[in-house]
């Protein structure tokens, strides 16, 4: 019983085309260089072809700058102001070359109109086969587009008709109109004006079939914007100049009708001098004054009044201490003498004693003489104060009726300036329109704020097409299809196209790559030739590497000497490898026994076989051939059988081979495809070692991997896989999936 292989870790997954490198991507490149060139040799004669075939343009190219700095004769900028110089600015500029009226003026000025390149009208109309088939379909659809536009469309066309004011214009008028509009519109396609970087300078350039003429047009374009911006400065003095004598005249009349009610007012009112104002304020001035000194006089004896009264109310000794008077205050100092003798009497009398008495008395006396003259004080106050109230009141009045004048004046006076300030302003204002149409009135102005930086010349060449250009273009397309028509080849590889991705894939050990030869050298009995002649090539050692290898995983494994080599499908090389590898060894001097286990599609000459010495009486020494060049032992498919099983499952044939096995260094049985029939995977139940060929770039992956389950399953000892018919290249940085063998340092081995 074997050991069945364990599959080797994938640590790394090849990801296809997304995995080489950058030299590997070129070596693809190298090797189908003849697809890139072919498109470059198309494209490029396309490019020739179209290089002559199209009408050569010429573009001519003006310049213009706009001025930010203006001589200042008079203030221009008070009647259109200059163009502030900004990105909007320019581009508004480069709006307005590009506008139909410039166009209109350069068309006129220049004739364009009798040019057929600018009129369509002049054309000849010589409709090709586009143009009929075009017709054709429009009128195959016609009553469809008359029955879902035609009734509405002209009911809509009725009412405009009869509307007032509307189709005004003649038939004639309007089929000029259109006829310019067209000729405008083909003027403008072939014009182009750019500004030239972050600069104040417009290029404006012209294309057209005739150098003269582009230059022709763009200096035209350039002047007629040159002069449009002259115009404009020239409509608005012209603007202007109406609009000031319009007003003028209004503004005359009304300063005459501003001075006429002035003088009206002066008339009307007679006391309205600035020395009547004068006046009354003096008078009023002087009547506040007095009107002052009374309210201060009144105060005083209404102050005085009340201090009296609140003597007299008060008693004791403190009475009539605030009493302003002569002679209550003699008869105060009375009072206090006559106290202070009364208190000395007292205490030396008594206060019944008739000095004492008498003292007493004459103090009473003197307190009646104290309140007599303050009553007289009283009545004398209130006098006053009746009379300083009448003054007052006096003064009021008085004063009332001259702020009454004042106020009346006042209102004249200020009638009167607003009058005046009314009729000075209106006067003002005509002045200054007056002074600004005299200005304008004379002023020729003629200056532009854009001149031209430098006039077109005639082009030297055409700018379209642009000869270099396609054939770069062309040569950069050409390679770009190229190398999306490889990216396609490599893509549609549905096989492996390396060693290195069919172990990342399988998880099996490479054995060898077989490289491809030609059919006549492995096909019959050329094989033989071919192997006796070059014992030493790279087709011989491949074989030889897989038997090294194969040895090496035998010691590993402890593995018997029976080997079973199978693929996927057919024509993947399986046989022939079978036969290379078996007469290669037989003729470096091996026991080698080759069984053909084909016995379904086998294309040995049928003879006595496997079948025959299975399931006949067929003697093994009629059935095993020798090869009399290599000594190689060859066992054919034998006679055509029913149930191929039956002889692939007979314990005879299990027999014979664990008896070969024991006679013959290597036994190899070629075995039908796994992915075919059945059969592999009942014969790797009794080899020792398996081989799985999977040919270059052709074995579709998912094919290799459902083998290598289907094997697994049985049990089978897999030891490798074989890349067959490789395509090895003369260099290796020709060919991302060469093998090691293929660089010219190897070939003076073989």
């Amino acid at each position: 019983m074997t050991m069945q292989r364990q599959p080797i870790p994938d640590s790394r997954r090849s990801d296809g085309l997304m995995s080489l490198s950058i030299l590997q991507v070129l070596g693809i490149v190298w090797r189908r260089k003849w697809i890139i060139a072919a498109c470059i040799v198309v494209a490029l004669s396309a490019a020739i072809v179209a290089n002559g075939v199209i009408t050569p343009r010429y573009t001519a190219t003006a310049s213009l700058i706009v001025e930010p700095r203006q001589q200042t004769v008079i203030e221009i900028e008070s009647v259109i102001s200059s163009l502030p110089v900004s990105l909007e600015t320019m581009q508004s500029e480069v709006q307005v070359i590009k506008s139909p009226t410039v166009a209109k003026r350069v068309v006129d000025s220049l004739g364009l109109a009798a040019l057929a390149e600018f009129n369509p009208a002049l054309e000849e109309s010589d409709p090709g086969i586009a143009d009929e088939i075009k017709s054709a379909v429009k009128g195959l659809f016609q009553p469809v587009i008359a029955w879902l536009r035609d009734e509405p469309a002209n009911r809509r066309g009725v009412e405009l008709a009869q509307a007032p004011g509307t189709w005004d214009t003649p038939p004639d008028g309007q089929r000029r109109g259109s006829s310019e509009t067209r000729v405008v519109g083909r003027f403008l396609a072939n014009l182009d004006v750019a500004i030239q970087g972050s600069s104040r300078v417009i290029e404006v350039s012209y294309t057209t079939d005739d150098p003269l003429l582009s230059q022709q047009i763009a200096n035209a374009v350039a002047q007629a914007y040159i002069q449009d911006q002259v115009n404009l400065k020239s409509q608005a003095l012209a603007g202007a100049n109406t609009f000031l004598s319009g007003r003028i005249e209004q503004l005359r009349t009304d300063v005459v009708e501003a001075e006429h009610s002035v003088e009206a007012f002066r008339e009307t009112t007679p006391i309205i001098s600035e020395d009547d104002g004068t006046l009354l304020a003096e008078q009023v001035y002087a009547l506040n004054r007095k009107k002052m000194d009374a309210q201060l006089e009144l105060d005083t004896i209404n102050e005085r009044l009340a201090r009296l009264q609140a003597a007299m109310r008060a008693g004791g000794r403190t009475a009539f201490d605030g009493v302003a008077s002569t002679v209550i205050d003699e008869l105060r100092l009375e009072e206090m003498r006559l106290r202070q003798e009364e208190s000395q009497l007292m205490s030396t009398l008594g206060p019944k004693h008739p000095n004492v008495v008498s003292l007493r008395s004459e103090l009473a006396k003197r307190r009646q003489q104290m309140r007599e003259e303050a009553q007289r004080l009283l009545g004398g106050l209130q006098n006053e104060q009746e009379i300083a109230l009448q003054r007052l009141g006096s003064i009021n009045a008085s004063l009332a009726n001259l702020q009454q004048d004042s106020d009346t004046l006042n209102g004249a006076q200020l009638k009167l300036r607003a009058l005046e300030r009314e009729a000075e302003a209106t006067r003002q204002v005509f002045e200054s329109f007056l002074n600004r149409y005299k200005e304008t009135s004379q002023l020729d102005y003629d200056q532009a704020q854009s001149r031209i930086l430098s006039l077109a010349s005639i082009p030297t060449g055409p700018s379209f097409p642009k000869t270099k250009l396609n054939y770069a273009i062309a040569f950069v397309l050409a390679c770009g299809v190229g190398a999306l028509i490889i990216l396609a080849l490599e893509l549609s590889v549905r096989g492996y196209r390396a060693p290195e991705e069919l172990q990342d894939g399988t998880g099996l050990p490479v054995l060898a790559v077989i490289p491809r030869v030609s059919a006549g050298k492995v096909l019959g009995t050329g094989l033989g030739r071919f192997l006796e002649s070059e014992p030493n090539s790279a087709f011989a050692e491949a074989h030889k590497n897989v038997y090294a290898g194969l040895r090496v995983d035998r010691r590993q494994f402890s593995l018997g000497n029976v080997l079973l080599i199978t693929s996927s499908v057919p024509n993947e090389g399986k046989s022939i490898f079978s036969r290379s590898l078996c007469a290669a060894l037989a003729n470096s001097g091996l026991n080698v026994l080759l069984i053909d286990c084909d016995l379904r599609a086998s294309e040995e000459e049928r003879r006595l076989g496997l079948s025959d010495f299975v399931l006949g009486d067929c003697p093994l020494e009629q059935a095993v051939k020798i090869d009399e060049e290599s000594t190689l032992s060859m066992l054919a498919p034998g006679t055509r059988v029913e149930d191929p099983l039956a002889v692939l499952r007979s314990p005879k044939l299990a027999k014979f081979l664990k008896a070969a096995s024991q006679q013959y260094d290597l036994v190899c049985l070629d075995a039908p495809p796994v992915l075919a029939v059945s059969d592999a995977a009942t014969l790797a139940e009794m080899a020792d070692q398996t081989v799985v060929i999977v040919r270059w770039m052709k074995t579709p992956r998912h094919f290799v991997a459902a083998t290598l389950q289907q094997l697994r399953r049985c049990h089978a000892h897999v030891s490798g896989v074989v890349m067959s018919q490789a395509k090895v290249t003369r260099s290796a940085k020709s060919n991302p999936y060469m093998v090691g063998y293929a660089d010219r340092s190897f070939r003076k081995y073989y």
